[in-house]
This record gives structure tokens, sequence and C-alpha cells, in this order.
């Protein structure tokens, strides 16, 4: 090699490192950034919302002085724990929760950036990467960032999830040290993500189908070649300690998902005798979720008006053949009368699922639900056994509707129309970002309440507090904190249209590269079936939400700005694949 030569190459050494140091950089100041936004953001709790960011406030309160979720009562086994397990962790690590939900996020956008850089050639795009996921909207929006509830740490855990997931796709050729950290983080953070809230399932079957494609791409090894032959197939397939090893790493997660479930059940039964997770989703009270939910009264209710799911004849009709549930009845005269749930009797029917937390309100007022898990879950226990055997005899007929969760409400024909109109408003909120903002919101409650809220998490609940009475709360002014993540906004809002377009046609040449490419071919596969893997699941899990809010038509938007939010980074993720894809001069070969 020749002096020139040499300095050639050192001149494109240090080029190349000053590159590095400036990308590194430049993310690093713009981490920072994206951090202080977190920080200085205006945060806001509605603690007169006992079954949502009360209780899960009261949970936390509880874990963090040892008594586990607190005393029996109604709503003690009703929610998931992840999320207060989460904001007693930023009190006993005595960081503010608004740092440590950034962080979350933070780190889960570095993951989901580390995961494809073995098929990305230049840091430049990994970057570029780091901050379609770093500044993304869902991020920003109150529904999933600012509000003191649980949806805020879904986004992050499910991004975790798929970072993993591809993460071990990418690098399952490579030796069993590459891989194992992302099986390690995959054990903890899918139960993680499972007991933040009781409808998680909807991700299940992508981390199962994405699991086991890399498992079967291993046993028959990166040389296999397709044959017709089934001897020659078999001959291909070989095994030896480094393959059993990378295999074995594949029951982690299970195995993780398997002992906090029974970790939990054990804790429940511990400190309230009852064996379960959730006393809500699970258990007798379930069952007769189900057994209600199916119950036809009679009427023509269940086509009329969606929104119940069961009506007070449908009770009648249950008190009528279940002695156990008889005993109850007064309770019952008084839920649609005098009680405060139906508004002393203004409200003639309870809708959706609000019946079954006023079932167990009144059941409360009976003795139930006071210390006495086992006690209450036996007394539902005996009602399901006459239900049932009701249900068998002929005395109860169930409704002809279709079902999707044993829990949740099911459908008719006349529910078809909504159902769509639903969906394809879902679809809105995460290809367009719609009604995607930050500020503007209160904190309710009492001073007191919102007081200890904001002392457990470190963050400034008062300064937008107002007192749930007041007939004029105060116009709130919008920080520039809050100016800021709208503008970010709506920069992503304003490029939503234009992406959607290249997404589409990135798709299609990826297709048309998995049959035509003389070369890649591989790499054009891989990434369809991620693609469409991502958007499958994005279709199922919006399909979902539509089928169970759209009992409500009326609430439609509110309903979708609340459950939609987890379709965004599967979306995301989904158009970065395609990005990437669309030309093969961004991807490497895999080693």
């Amino acid at each position: 090699m020749t002096r020139y030569q040499e300095k050639i190459q050192l001149a494109q050494m240090v080029y190349k490192r000053k590159k590095i140091y400036f990308i590194g950089g430049t993310a690093l100041l713009l981490t920072l950034i994206r951090l202080y936004l977190y920080y200085k953001a205006t945060y806001s709790i509605d603690m007169t919302a006992n079954y949502d960011d009360q209780l899960l406030i009261h949970y936390a309160k509880n874990l963090i002085e040892g008594k586990w979720l607190g005393e029996y009562n109604a709503k003690t086994l009703s929610k998931g724990i992840s999320y207060s397990l989460f904001l007693a962790l930023a009190n006993k690590w005595q960081i503010p929760y608004s740092i440590l939900l950034g962080g979350f996020n933070i780190l889960a956008s570095v993951l989901i950036t580390l995961s494809l850089k073995p098929i990305v050639k230049k840091d430049g795009y990994l970057f570029f990467v780091y901050l379609y996921f770093l500044f993304s909207p869902i991020g920003f929006t109150h529904e999933y960032s600012t509000r003191i509830y649980r949806n805020a740490i879904v986004i992050p855990s499910v991004i975790m999830i798929v970072a993993c997931l591809l993460a071990i796709y990418y690098r399952k050729y490579r030796s069993e040290k590459d891989i194992f950290p992302w099986f390690f983080l995959l054990t903890f953070i899918f139960p993680f993500y499972w007991f933040t809230r009781e409808d998680s399932i909807w991700l299940l079957p992508f981390v199962a189908s994405a699991l086991l494609i890399s498992f079967l791409q291993i046993v028959v090894g990166a040389e296999f070649k397709p044959t017709k032959d089934f001897k020659q197939i078999i001959s291909q397939i070989t095994f030896d300690k480094k393959k059993m090893v990378k295999l074995c790493l594949f029951f982690m997660p299970l195995l993780g998902f398997l002992f906090a479930n029974q970790f939990l059940k054990h804790k429940n039964e511990e400190i309230y005798g009852l064996a379960v997770v959730n006393d809500r989703s699970s258990g007798e009270f379930a069952q007769l979720m189900k057994n209600l939910i199916r119950l036809d009264d009679g009427t023509d209710i269940n086509k009329s008006d969606s929104r119940i799911w069961v009506s007070h004849e449908a009770l009648n009709k249950a008190l009528a053949v279940s002695p156990t549930f008889a005993k109850e009845a007064d309770r019952i005269k008084e839920l649609y009368t005098t009680h405060a749930w139906t508004q002393a009797g203004k409200v003639k029917e309870l809708k959706g699922d609000i019946i079954f937390w006023a079932l167990r309100d009144v059941l409360n007022e009976s003795g139930y639900y006071k210390n006495n898990a086992k006690e209450t879950n036996e007394f539902w226990k005996k009602v399901n056994n006459e239900l049932e055997t009701a249900y068998q005899n002929g005395k109860l007929k169930k409704k002809r509707e279709l079902y999707l969760m044993g829990t949740g409400d099911g459908k008719v024909v006349e529910d078809v129309p909504v159902i769509l109109d639903f969906f394809k408003t879902a679809y809105s909120y995460n290809l367009f970002y719609k009604d995607f903002h930050q500020g503007g919101n209160y904190s309710y409650g009492t001073y007191a309440d919102v007081e200890e809220a904001q002392l457990l998490l470190r963050v400034p609940l008062l300064n937008n507090w107002v007192n749930s009475e007041d007939p004029q709360p105060p116009v709130l002014v919008l920080s520039k904190t809050a100016k800021v993540s709208n503008f970010i906004i709506a920069l992503y809002q304003k490029t939503s249209g234009l992406v959607l377009i290249l997404a589409v046609f990135g798709s299609i040449w990826l297709v048309l590269g998995s049959f035509y490419a003389k070369k890649d071919r591989t790499f054009y596969c891989s990434a369809v079936v991620i693609t469409s893997g991502l958007l499958m699941t994005q279709f199922l899990f919006l399909f979902g939400v539509s089928w169970f809010c759209s009992y409500s038509p009326e609430q439609k938007e509110y309903f979708l700005s609340v459950y939609t939010g987890a379709g965004v980074p599967i979306m995301q993720t989904a158009f970065v694949v395609i990005g990437l894809g669309m030309s093969k001069t961004l991807w490497k070969k895999i080693k």
C-alpha cells in the first residue's frame, strides 16, 4: 500500500469516526430534549374515576406500603397490576413518574432501532428510524402520555415486544450469546405487558407466530434448500449443541409468563384466599358475565338497543331460576329504583359492562366483597351452576348472537354497519393520528386526593386541578411544552398521507421483489412476511376494538381515542420495514 493510499484510508477512517460521533451526539441531544418534554409536560389525573385512575393509584399506594393491593372489595382484583407496579417503582426509586415514563419510552425507541441493525447498512438510516419512534405522536398525545393511566405504558411495552421479536428473527443464525439478551428481555416485558390490561390477547398471535417462524428456521438451518423429496428434507436437518441451546431459549418467554401468572395467583390466594389473577376477567364472576350476556330476555332489546348487554328483564329471569341469586332480589330491585347507579331509577337500563360494576357494588352492600373473596367467589359459583342448569333444561334461552370473547357483548346482523363505521374511523386514528393532542386537560377530584397522587408520583397535578363540582372550570392555557408537542404531532399528521402513499407503493414493490428479484429475494420475502404479520395484527386489534366499542355509537370518538393507540407502533414498525425494504441497497446480508 502506497503512502497516498494510506492517507486516503486514514482520511476515510477519520471521516467515518466523525460521522459516528456526529450522529451519536445528535441522537443524544435529541434524546435529552425528548426526556425534557416528558418531564415538563402537564400531567392530569381523574381521582373521581373510582374504577380507573383512582383505583390504580390506590393499588400503587398499597404496594408501596407493603399491603399488596389493599383490603379486598368490589374493585380490588378488577384491574391489571403492571401499571401500579410501575408507579410504585418510580416512588421507591424516588424518580419523578414523568422521568421513568420518558425513560421507558426512550428505551423502547432504542430497542426497536437496534433490532433492525443486522439488516441496515448505514447508521444514518438507523438514526432516522430512532427519531421516527422517539418523536412519535402516540408518545405525546394525552391519553397515551400525560394522563396518569395504564395506557401510558402499553405503547412502549408493545414496541419492546416487537423489537425483541424482530431482533431474534434477524439474529437467529448468530450465536446464542447474540440472541440471549433479546429473549431475556422478552421474558420480562411480555408478562409486564400482559398484566397491564385485560384485553392484551390481541398481540399473542403475532408473538407466537414470530417465535414459531424463527424457531423453525433455526431447526432447518440457514443452508436449507426446499425440495419435494422428503428424505432430502430430513437429511438437511441436523442438530448440534449450539442449535439445541438456541432452541431452548425459545421456551424462556413461555416460562416467564407462566411464572408471573402463577406468582400472581399464589399471591392473591395467600392474601385473599382466591387463586386468580383477576376476579373480573377470570374466576366465577367472569363466568357470570358470560352467562348473563348470553341470556335471552324475551324482548328485542339486543336488536333495538346495542348499548344494553344485560337488561333489567334478563336479570329478573336470572333471579327466577337461581335460588341463590334470588336471595339478592331486593338489592337488584334497589339498583333499578333507588340506587346511584341508575340515578334513583331515572336510568332504566345500564349500558355496556357498567351493569357488572353495578352488580359488584350492590352485592358489596349485602356483605360480599368485604375481605371475603373466597365466600364471594363461592356465591357466584352457586349462581353460575344454577344458571347453567337452567340453560340445559330450557328454562333459559341464549341469544342468537356472535361472540368474539367470553365476557364481551355479542353482535347481530344489524350491528355490522356500526362496526364497520367504527372500524373505518379506528384506522383514521392510527393512520392519520386523528385528534392527537397534548394539553388542556384537568385533574379532577378533591384537593386532598389529587395532592396525594401528586406526592406519590412526584409530578405537579394541582397546577391544573379543578373542583369536580365547579360548574365553570377555568380555561387552561397551553404550556410551552404542550405547544412544542402539538407542533411535532402536527408534523406527523400533515405528512401522514404521503407516508401512507409511499407505504402502499413500497408494499407492492416488496411483493414484486419477492417474486421477481434475481438477487436478495430472501430479504424481500422476509420483509413481506414481517409487514403482513404486523398489518394483520393491527387489523385484528382495530377490529376487536371496533367490535367492543360499537355498542355505544354516541361515544365513538371518545372510545376510539382511548382504545386504538396500541395500533400506532405496530403500523409504524410496518412502515419502517417497508421503507427499508423498498431498496435492497439499504439492506446488508444477515450474518
